[in-house]
């Protein structure tokens, strides 16, 4: 058991990726495998945002394990369960990112929905509803940070604010020494939270994409 306080930590968001390189085949593996078109160019360590006609890794964002002249490996991927990977499925693309731009200033960071949701049934010889859970709520995180118009962050969530890009976020906890990748589509407004005595603010929406969050250790060689 372990826990530590998220004091120090840093948030980036992707602010360039390469071309969506295809992906014609997907295997069913502790470590899935992508099958590329030659000459695809990624390498071991490389960071990617990955589309997929598998739901459950559609919008992951996630670090390259190994990498060959056709494929390339994703270790924290588990897609042997054919149930929620079916197989012959998973084809779509994996995007480099390139360049990451830090969110700085961050005063607040919070998070709604993701909750369970319920619905609830009775049978004739109950004397107490039953439930029955059906689908967890949208997910929305929300980053307060201290309003600066020169900070390079503002073009880049104006741009993907006019666009509608779903792009990948990254938090580095120094204390956790761990590193976790998700992705959203960024709502931004630039003009400020002002109020007497307190610093104005501006917030960044975020509709949260990836079903999951990938974790990275920094003792982690290979994932």
């Amino acid at each position: 058991m372990a826990f530590n306080l998220p004091n120090g930590a840093t948030i980036q968001m992707g602010s360039e990726l390469g071309d969506p390189i295809k992906v014609s085949a997907v295997s069913n593996a502790k470590g899935a495998i992508f099958t590329l078109p030659e000459g695809h160019g990624l390498v071991e360590g490389d960071e990617v945002l990955i589309t997929s006609t598998w739901p459950l890794i559609n919008y992951l964002v996630a670090r390259i394990s190994a990498a060959d002249a056709t494929t390339v490996t994703i270790g924290v991927i588990d897609s042997t369960d054919t149930n929620f990977f079916p197989k012959g499925n998973g084809v779509g693309s994996l995007s480099k990112i390139t360049a990451w731009t830090l969110i700085p200033q961050i005063t607040e960071l919070a998070q709604s929905g993701g909750d369970q949701q319920y619905i609830q049934i009775q049978f004739l010889e109950d004397d107490r509803q039953r439930n029955l859970a059906t689908f967890k709520a949208a997910k929305t995180q929300t980053i307060t940070l201290a309003h600066d118009s020169t900070l390079p962050i503002y073009p880049v969530l104006t741009a993907a604010d006019r666009r509608g890009d779903t792009l990948p976020l990254k938090m580095y906890v120094p204390k956790a020494t761990e590193t976790r990748y998700w992705s959203g589509t960024p709502s931004f407004d630039p003009q400020p939270t002002t109020a007497v005595n307190a610093v104005e603010t501006v917030q960044i929406a975020l509709a949260i994409k990836s079903v999951d969050m990938t974790f990275y250790k920094d003792t982690t060689t290979k994932n």
